[in-house]
């Protein structure tokens, strides 16, 4: 592993240390971790190591963060080209970080780690796709590393099973997409903590105004709606449609929070709460 970025202290841990991993040996590890993380069952083709070090020898990013000597979280992606504008970025596929170290701010190491990496490519943008019915990791992207959610895009993967043993009904995998302006310092979303609108906060797949931006809700925890699988059906409907219409109106996804303090009675603690502002 070499071209190490400055060491990232995360939470309650010491320093992890980020860069890109170069020595094809220890891309296996990478994949391990990718397939324990994501809870993959063994006829699932994942990433391979192969491909890895395909990306590491012609412009990709493999961006490990390791505690000591060990892996505890991976991120790769490759050189993209938009189809109708041209341009030229780098594509996130895909970052996992270990179970173990989740929530003490390697997620966050990795994805800087990430982008001063691709700046040293030359690139200046970044996209990745991500489920937009998980509010954590909306949060995450939009207000932890000011990411913008621009795109929204139907079945991105196709169906896909889910549950334990990736045996359960089979889901749409809708993805919003977000675009990561790397030229700047990495700031959070804009905009103020959520609050009622004409006395009530919206519901769930609801798009209402708040002045000149829109709020869309959203499940605070997806694995608390998961285990229904006709709620949780009519929830991914609703969002996926209003998504789709606020962004073809021009508005972009911009923050994704709860509110920082009660405001009322009726503002519900299981709601998160997209904030989506016209694209200027």
């Amino acid at each position: 592993m070499t071209n190490d970025v400055n060491p990232h202290r995360a939470s309650g841990s010491g320093p992890v240390t980020v860069g890109p991993i170069e020595d094809p040996a220890r891309l296996p590890e990478a994949v391990d971790l990718y397939r324990a993380v994501l809870d993959l069952p063994s006829g699932d083709p994942a990433v391979s190591p192969r491909l890895l070090a395909g990306l590491v020898h012609n412009g990709g990013s493999v961006i490990g963060a390791y505690a000591g000597d060990t892996l505890v979280g991976f991120a790769y992606g490759y050189v993209g080209r938009d189809a109708g504008t041209g341009e030229v970025y780098h594509y996130s596929q895909a970052a996992v970080v270990d179970r173990a170290w989740q929530g003490r701010g390697v997620g966050r190491a990795l994805k800087q780690g990430q982008r001063e990496y691709v700046l040293a490519t030359g690139l200046t943008r970044m996209r990745w796709a991500y489920d937009p019915v998980r509010a954590r990791n909306a949060h995450f992207n939009l207000d932890v590393l000011g990411a913008r959610g621009r795109w929204f895009v139907r079945d991105l993967y196709g169906p896909e099973a889910r549950g334990p043993s990736h045996e359960g009904p089979a889901e749409p995998t809708d993805r919003l997409v977000v675009e990561w302006d790397l030229t700047g310092t990495p700031s959070p979303g804009a905009g103020p903590s959520p609050e009622p609108v004409a006395g009530r906060l919206p519901a769930w797949g609801e798009a209402v105004p708040a002045g000149d931006d829109l709020l869309l809700g959203v499940p605070r925890t997806w694995s608390r709606t998961e285990p229904e699988p006709g709620r949780a059906a009519r929830v991914r409907a609703a969002v996926r449609d209003a998504l789709e219409h606020a962004l073809g109106q021009g508005y972009v996804a911009v923050s994704c929070r709860v509110p920082s303090s009660p405001a009322g009675e009726d503002v519900p603690h299981d709601t998160a709460y997209y904030r989506l502002r016209r694209d200027v």
